[in-house]
């Protein structure tokens, strides 16, 4: 075995000097070491911040695009709501007859000898015709028939005459009113 046997010549001043020394070293790497890593972490906080931000933009411009894009298919819903209103509106009648066409129909029936000036229904089915007829014959039929259930399918409940006159061509112009029942 070997003794190794050291001497220290150094004054212990020298020797403290250089254990403060080395100390001193080792607290400056941990510093540079410290500042080393915070200079990492701002500079990967500023290019985190950077990305972060670019999201952001993009992320906003494509809320603003979807946001434009709602904005233009809302005039597009008003429109469908309001035609999808009038096919529902449309549909109701459609297949549902309703009193004023009856009402013309049968009249196109009986108004056939006579010229029609202007006919007019309500709602209810309650119409005035306005028509000129060449006889008195003429017109005592179309007034029978209007009145004669069996004829008129017992649709009309009364026929009034407001106005009757014979003009000096011999024409009669007649204006009825002719109740629904």
């Amino acid at each position: 075995m070997s003794n190794n046997i050291s001497i220290n010549l150094l004054p212990a001043e020298f020797t403290q000097k250089e254990i403060k020394r080395e100390k001193f070293a080792h607290i400056q790497t941990a510093g540079i070491v410290v500042i080393l890593f915070m200079v990492f972490l701002s500079s990967l906080t500023v290019a985190l911040r950077i990305l972060q931000s670019k999201n952001i933009n993009l992320v906003q411009n494509q809320v603003a695009l979807a946001q434009h894009q709602v904005s233009t298919l809302k005039d597009k819903q008003e429109s469908l709501v309001i035609l999808k209103n009038r096919l529902t509106a449309i549909n109701q009648y459609l297949g549902t007859p309703s009193k004023q066409t009856s009402i013309l129909l049968l009249l196109s029936k009986f108004l056939t000898p006579v010229s029609v000036n202007s006919i007019s229904v309500d709602k209810t089915g309650d119409a005035i015709v306005i028509f000129t007829s060449p006889d008195s014959l003429t017109l005592d039929n179309l007034i029978t028939n209007l009145m004669n259930k069996d004829v008129n399918g017992d649709q009309i409940s009364s026929v009034s005459i407001d106005s009757l006159n014979r003009g000096r061509d011999g024409l009669y112009r007649v204006s009825l009113k002719i109740k629904a029942k």
